[in-house]
């Protein structure tokens, strides 16, 4: 996005503004999507299935809105004049970040799904957690972002800060799975269990998305 010059030449530039402001935009969709998520899993945990239910659609709905914002950027991106590396490095950061969306609506899907009968309290307390996670990661995936076009230097320190959140999440991830595992040596409903792990794998796509996102962000800023 940078490398052609420095972040306030392309500022001033009409045609590349807009599609920084869509850009931000639909960083903010996958947020509001993660978020939307999150609600799902404490639906799911408390046992709502009707909260469980409009939950999901509040998901769909928010990962469509995302999608069809990718779609307007690389559409503009493909008819406009940019520079070639300017469009690579904008397709790179928007199709890398859309699957943060993807990955929240495949969590969604599966933990709806599963059921929470029987299921341990230490489960749904580490469901519970690692949504609060994926959401705080996903918010400092979109602060890194808007930090590039500010500052790229700081922007740096805060893609490193996304890497520190995704280790910590790739962590209490396994101990999540480990439980879930050991939950599923007694549960009888075998459909139900297999969602659950998947939705915890696609909780954790949700991290590393974020942080495949931060790394883009990171060479961008560097050699911007």
């Amino acid at each position: 996005m940078f490398k052609s010059g420095h972040v306030s030449i392309w500022l001033a530039r009409q045609k590349e503004k807009e599609i920084l402001g869509e850009c931000k935009l639909h960083a903010d969709a996958i947020v509001a999507t993660v978020a939307e998520m999150k609600k799902v899993f404490y639906s799911f945990c408390a046992g709502d299935l009707e909260g469980v239910k409009r939950g999901f659609e509040m998901v769909f709905k928010q990962e469509r809105y995302a999608d069809n914002l990718k779609r307007e950027i690389l559409d503009k991106l493909s008819r406009g004049p940019f520079h070639p590396i300017t469009r690579e490095e904008v397709v790179r950061v928007v199709l890398t970040a859309d699957d943060v969306a993807a990955n929240a609506k495949s969590a969604a899907r599966k933990i709806s799904a599963s059921s929470s009968k029987d299921l341990p309290d230490e489960i749904k307390s580490g469901l519970r957690s690692l949504a609060d996670m994926d959401v705080k990661i996903a918010e400092k995936m979109r602060e890194a972002f808007m930090k590039l076009l500010e500052d790229p230097t700081a922007a740096i320190e805060v893609t490193n800060e996304v890497e520190r959140m995704e280790e910590e999440i790739d962590d209490y991830r396994v101990a999540l799975t480990e439980n879930i595992l050991k939950y599923g040596d007694k549960v009888k409903g075998i459909t139900a269990w297999l969602m659950l792990k998947e939705a915890v794998e696609n909780m954790e796509n949700i991290a590393d998305r974020s942080e495949d996102v931060a790394d883009v962000i990171r060479s961008i800023a560097i050699l911007g």
